[in-house]
């Protein structure tokens, strides 16, 4: 991994360190070449740090690049053996038949709708919203961020509708009246 600095004066190269070759030169004003040696201890400790550094990003950004292709391939087999829309929940074993973000199912009378990638939770439990056609699905405690509340999301909870006013809300109208409106049911 070779690693070349220059500095350029009045546009004339000056000096060069050469990390590769461990190998300093400097020119004079006219672009002279006026000295050539080796790194001292102190610009070689400079140039290994610097080569360290650069393979760390390196291998950061591989395996980074590794794990977005596990997950994308994990997430396109996840869908692919996904149970159509509208069928019976069943237990999943583990994430190779858990179900997909966005997957649809049938549990207790209920249609639920998977709010997270991976859901091998039972549906009114945590991880699933109620799907329904009109009004509002039942408010259901979340149990963290991956079930909660946005914006603009309707709920029914005692006997009336309440619009969510902030994101993250994981309390009740009753609990948290400022995070949620009472709106005419849909």
């Amino acid at each position: 991994m070779d690693n070349v600095r220059t500095l350029y004066v009045d546009g004339v190269l000056r000096e060069r360190w050469d990390d590769g070759r461990r190998i300093y030169t400097e020119w004079d004003q006219d672009g002279v070449q006026i000295l050539m040696r080796p790194y001292t201890d102190a610009e070689n400790a400079a140039a290994d740090a610097t080569i360290a550094e650069a393979q760390a990003e390196a291998d950061a950004a591989a395996l980074a690049a590794q794990t977005e292709a596990l997950v994308t391939s994990s997430l396109e087999l996840s869908r692919a053996n996904a149970p159509a829309d509208g069928t019976p929940w069943v237990q999943p074993t583990g994430a190779s038949d858990a179900y997909p973000l966005g997957s649809e199912v049938t549990h207790d009378g209920k249609r639920w709708v998977s709010a997270v990638a991976f859901n091998v939770w039972e549906p009114g439990v945590a991880n699933w919203r109620e799907h329904v056609i009109s009004g509002c699905p039942t408010w259901v405690q979340p149990t963290g961020a991956s079930d909660d509340y946005n914006t603009g999301d309707c709920v029914s909870f005692e006997g009336a509708c309440y619009q969510s006013l902030i994101d993250a809300n994981v309390w009740s109208p009753t609990v948290y009246p400022a995070g949620w409106e009472e709106i005419v049911c849909p």
